[in-house]
């Protein structure tokens, strides 16, 4: 690979990430509003705790896709000494991030969402037997079990995607 070539795949790498970073600020921003708005609203305790513990989890994950994930400036590709060295750096960098994806985007959601589901499923409101109550709690954590693993899916992609684009730039240098 030329170095005209790396910067290219630096830039643009760089420019992927600011994009995915935005949608995740852009969602977690909507998942703020949407269970702040039900923290404060809803009357029931147990739903509003879920839906507080929620907020926070996004607000979590937000810091952590900063302090993880964030896009490298372009004063900072620009100013490396070695392109390639930088880019290899960066690339491992969105790799560690995306390879701990269960601890640190979708772990802190956990607590908030079986307050939240229980809070729903067992209010006081819903006249419904024990069985019916226990799978409405059931069929909304499966269904979370469901997203989360496609998020883990994808993210384990991504991973091996940027192995081989590591691998590559080691091969090229």
């Amino acid at each position: 690979m030329s170095l005209a070539e790396i910067h290219t795949h630096a830039a643009r790498f760089q420019t992927r990430i600011r994009w995915r970073n935005a949608a995740e600020y852009i969602a977690a921003a909507l998942v703020v509003v949407a269970f702040g708005w039900m923290a404060f609203t809803v009357p029931e305790p147990m739903v509003q705790a879920g839906a507080a513990l929620i907020v926070a989890g996004a607000l979590y994950v937000c810091w952590k896709l900063n302090e993880l994930g964030r896009a490298a400036t372009k004063a900072e590709l620009d100013q490396a000494s070695s392109l390639a060295d930088f880019h290899r750096a960066e690339l491992t960098r969105q790799r560690a991030a995306l390879s701990t994806v269960w601890r640190w985007y979708l772990g802190p959601f956990v607590p908030g969402l079986l307050v939240f589901l229980a809070g729903v499923a067992f209010a006081p409101e819903l006249e419904a037997p024990f069985a019916a109550r226990f799978s409405i709690f059931a069929t909304g954590v499966g269904f979370t079990g469901v997203i989360f693993a496609a998020v883990g899916w994808l993210n384990a992609l991504a991973v091996k995607r940027l192995d081989r684009e590591i691998a590559a730039l080691d091969q090229a240098r």
